[in-house]
């Protein structure tokens, strides 16, 4: 695995032309200046589709690989983008798992490109929008695979391996698929929204989870990215789709400071849009939307920060919340309708939609919530 030090060096950030292309709870789409981001290189875009998740894998054989597709919200703004990037056909198309801000916009793919198959975990779930994509799957003839962990397969030159879920499980978001991709030296761990359970599963299995880039689990929320898990995947580069001014608070402080303490760089798409990260097979660049213009050192920002090689963390907003000598708080996540709040390793939580991020036990009791007799003692 490429080391941080040795990223650090042949990072190139270029400088996208935006063409301005506006549409509801999304970003603009943009497009590479001058031929930047070379078709000989393996492209990873991290679509910056609001609060929801969606990843285009471009391989310079041609082959297309789309991992999630954003919320419902974000349907035209994500078909838009996925032309301008030449794309006509998917080789395969990933449902990590049914929540709506990962799958929301998978049935319009469907229905503007030819997807040759789909893979999706083997998960029931009673929703409008998940029951109209399996009807778009079987209308529109793609082949629907069930992803079970240890399961492999190429396209182009590039190698994937399913390494999870590894055991059945009843929360949607630990069901989420997580797969590592090879391509030569350089591997790639996309992980849904799976949560501590599922990263301690993983754990367990005895996986080689180290990996150059991370898209980090749950939009940087509490509930994923444990520090055992960070340890294990010690990314050089880490990726956080997550929605600008978003209800839910993320992403967590606590995460982006554990992440960054390992010797990554973090990107989010809140603060700088689209991300693509190409390989040459050794070697790593990232484009974004922005100028990343101003960076700032994790030691600056957080004085107590112990990684060996100082990380950075790309920043585009003079206004973004300063957490100098600050300690972070528990967290916890409440369920607006029952008004009942929970810890962020609780098997009873609401659905993603229903929460509410509360810093403190008596920030929630002052917000009129009572704690879940299951996991706050």
């Amino acid at each position: 695995m490429a080391s941080s030090n040795k990223f650090k060096k042949c990072v190139l950030v270029f400088l996208f032309t935006v063409v301005s292309i506006l549409f509801s709870g999304c970003g603009s789409v943009s497009s590479i200046n001058g031929g930047e981001l070379s078709p000989d290189n393996l492209q990873v875009h991290f679509i910056s589709v609001g609060q929801g998740d969606s990843e285009l894998i471009k391989l310079p054989t041609g082959e297309n690989i789309l991992i999630d597709a954003g919320d419902t919200d974000c349907d035209e703004y994500l078909v838009n983008y996925l032309k301008q990037q030449g794309v006509e056909e998917i080789d395969m198309a990933v449902a990590t798992h049914p929540h709506s801000d990962h799958i929301g916009s998978m049935q319009d793919v469907i229905e503007n490109f030819k997807v040759k198959k789909i893979l999706m975990p083997d998960f029931d779930y009673d929703t409008l929008t998940y029951t109209n994509l399996l009807y778009s799957i079987d209308e529109n003839g793609v082949d629907r695979i069930v992803a079970k962990y240890g399961d492999t397969f190429d396209e182009g030159e590039a190698h994937f391996e399913v390494l999870g879920p590894v055991v059945q499980y009843d929360d949607a978001n630990n069901i989420s698929i997580v797969l590592m991709m090879t391509y030569g030296d350089n591997k790639f761990l996309f992980t849904g929204d799976q949560e501590k359970t599922a990263e301690n599963d993983l754990l367990s299995m005895g996986y080689d989870l180290s990996a150059d880039v991370l898209k980090v689990g749950h939009h940087g929320s509490s509930t994923s990215s444990s520090q055992e898990f960070i340890n294990a995947v010690r990314p050089s580069i880490a990726v956080i789709e997550v929605g600008e001014g978003n209800e839910y608070g993320l992403p967590k402080d606590e995460v982006i400071m554990r992440i960054a303490r390992s010797g990554a760089t973090v990107y989010r798409t809140d603060r700088s849009g689209n991300i693509v990260v190409s390989s040459d097979g050794k070697e790593l660049y990232v484009a974004t939307d922005d100028t990343l213009d101003s960076i700032f050192d994790v030691s600056a920002e957080y004085p107590d920060s112990s990684a060996e090689s100082q990380p950075v963390l790309s920043q585009t907003s003079d206004t973004d919340e300063k957490l100098q000598n600050s300690e972070v708080s528990e967290s916890f996540i409440g369920n607006k309708n029952s008004k009942i709040y929970h810890s962020p390793d609780c098997k009873s939580l609401p659905a993603e939609k229903n929460r509410v991020a509360l810093d403190s036990k008596e920030a929630a009791e002052k917000a009129g919530f009572t704690p879940c007799k299951n996991c706050i003692k």
